[in-house]
């Protein structure tokens, strides 16, 4: 039970947030700007693609423009973290975090759906699920007529450390959809014509459903199957109007700075039909622009699904910085383009700079403390690691090695600079037992440094007592300028 804790607090961190967009002093300055001046560095994730629909895997920084509030802003961080990314082959001895499929998660929304209307999404998620080459990392969670956020395929549980997660065939995932459907199908109660209860209850279960997702690294997509509901209702008998733009705006915000893109599907009774022009299109539609998502019309679950997936096989980690005004407390409208031909890019479409980031130290912490329970390995930083016994038989020399294109290494001068966190967690019998202090590196590398890191890695050595009862060791890698995490597990020595 710990673990829900864990994560319930993260995903609160990323609400204080409100964005992947912190506050950095003149230390990180771009070369050239002014020391004095305090920087924000914005983080994105980049879905590329081409005319078809196709992920583009190739791109290069020099082809890609960002303008903030119209004035274009040089990139400091650019890299592909599609999961057919390369990584470099260990050696003998030496352990590799290998990327993995984005994950996706499915919410089937009954709470705010009519009868009829939850039928057609069933079948066409359903229908969706057995096209598709492979379901590893797809989840699925039904929101009941009642208001109940239940798990149809869910996260794995982290009530036990590193067990294997299960990953049922496509038939087998439609099956348990099927099941459940049938199962939980029924009116809706007469309580959620309230708009404002229904509201609130939607937003409970994005948020507990944000919570679980965010334990999990990198870039995660929702698609959200609903009817929707409204921005904006007539309430009576106060007789006023309820805005729901801040709830939607602070909860897109969180799901943007723990990497969620989400995918709204407007599901109708009248199906492809539907008037695409209804009440409830404004309020999907600020979910998907605010966390780099996509809205569709009834009727088009597959499409979503299909393309949420190609997003995540083409995205890219790009980063700049925006200078901190006084009293600040404003939208800043972001726009991304290509300059290949046939190439779209898509990415949210704001960031608040209502909230500050909290210090690097508090986010390592709690990420951390909730990938040591994580069944998966983190992938946003590639490493390599193994371990040797020492000579005295109870300390171990632990090698990880660092990615360094995985992290943020800024130019300062002649070096390239950064600061990373390492921390070693100790398992047996599939349990956590120990962990280690964590460890902080300040890299300044030379240029020749930085040449030789590109082959061999930013490496990284610390001496651990692991006594014979440990069976596996997982490294974490935390960088403090990009809050990017990475971890990889193996055998202990």
């Amino acid at each position: 039970m710990l673990m829900g804790v864990e994560r319930r607090f993260v995903w609160s961190m990323a609400f204080a947030c409100a964005s992947f967009a912190f506050a950095r002093p003149g230390a990180f300055a771009q070369p050239g700007a002014d020391s004095e001046s305090p920087q924000r560095l914005v983080g994105l994730n980049v879905a590329a693609g081409n005319l078809e629909g196709q992920p583009v895997t190739d791109l290069q920084s020099a082809e890609i423009r960002i303008r903030e509030d119209g004035k274009l802003r040089p990139i400091v961080f650019f890299r592909f973290a599609g999961s057919k990314r390369p990584r470099q082959a260990p050696v003998p001895g030496e352990f590799v975090n290998l990327p993995l499929p984005v994950p996706t998660l499915i919410v089937l929304d009954r709470w705010n759906e009519k009868l009829m209307t939850t039928a057609a999404a069933w079948l066409d998620i359903g229908a969706a699920l057995q096209r598709m080459e492979s379901v590893d990392r797809v989840f699925i969670y039904f929101l009941t007529n009642h208001g109940d956020l239940v798990p149809v395929h869910p996260l794995p549980s982290t009530d036990a450390d590193l067990r294997a997660a299960s990953s049922p065939s496509a038939a087998e995932l439609r099956a348990k959809l099927d099941e459940a459907v049938r199962k939980l199908q029924g009116f809706r109660d007469i309580d959620i014509e309230d708009p404002v209860f229904r509201a609130n209850t939607t937003f409970r279960a994005l948020e507990a459903l944000g919570a679980q997702t965010a334990a999990l690294s990198g870039r995660k997509n929702l698609i959200w199957v609903t009817h929707g509901m409204p921005l904006a209702v007539w309430v009576m008998p106060q007789g006023e109007w309820v805005d729901f733009t801040p709830q939607i705006r602070r909860l897109s915000a969180a799901a943007a700075h723990s990497q969620i893109a989400i995918y709204t599907v407007q599901e109708s009774e009248q199906g492809a039909g539907a008037d695409p022009t209804s009440e409830a299109r404004a309020a999907l539609e600020m979910f998907s622009v605010l966390t780099g998502g996509r809205w569709y019309p009834s009727d088009n679950a597959a499409p979503a699904i299909a393309a949420s997936i190609a997003d995540g096989r083409g995205n890219y980690r790009v980063a700049y910085y925006s200078p901190i005004r006084e009293k600040d407390r404003k939208e800043h409208k972001i726009r991304i383009e290509s300059v290949r031909k046939g190439v779209r890019l898509l990415t949210r479409e704001s960031y608040s700079s209502r909230s500050l980031e909290p210090a690097p130290e508090a986010v390592e912490a709690e990420l951390f403390s909730t990938e040591r329970r994580s069944p998966f390995d983190a992938t946003e930083i590639g490493l390599r690691a193994g371990g040797t016994r020492n000579p005295d038989g109870k300390t171990v020399r632990f090698k990880i090695r660092v990615d360094p294109l995985d992290v943020l290494l800024e130019r300062h001068g002649e070096n390239y600079e950064g600061r990373l966190g390492l921390m070693l967690a100790l398992y047996s019998d599939g349990f956590l037992k120990e962990m280690t202090a964590p460890i902080h590196a300040d890299i300044r590398l030379s240029q020749e440094q930085y040449a030789t890191a590109l082959q061999d890695g930013i490496v990284i050595e610390k001496d651990a007592p692991v006594s014979d009862k440990i069976q596996k060791v997982r490294a974490m890698v935390f960088d403090q300028g990009l809050f990017g995490l990475g971890s990889v597990t193996f055998p202990a020595p």
